[in-house]
């Protein structure tokens, strides 16, 4: 059992996101998630570096769904899309 350290709007907030996951397992994701965070900065060895490439490539394509889904939404109606390099680009 943990104590989540967050304000009563951020947990209310969170709970929502989650549906009808319960919370253990929301929270199971998010430590799961930072351990992936943590492996990908400290991997040294052939395997660990290879593991943690590959995960940050997953890592750089879900941003870049989430960009691209946003990035309209910025734009004023009626102007173009500015020439922004796409992300996907910047990890191949």
């Amino acid at each position: 059992m943990a104590r989540v350290q967050v304000s009563d709007e951020t947990w209310t907030e969170y709970r929502a996101t989650l549906g009808t996951t319960p919370v253990s397992v929301g929270l199971g994701r998010l430590v799961e998630r930072e351990v992936a965070r943590d492996r990908r900065r400290t991997a040294v060895d052939t395997a660990g570096v290879h593991d943690a490439v590959e995960d940050a490539r997953a890592v750089a394509r879900e941003l870049a769904a989430l960009i691209s889904r946003l990035e309209p939404a910025k734009e004023p109606a009626g102007e173009g899309r500015r020439n922004v390099p796409r992300v996907e680009a910047l990890f191949e």
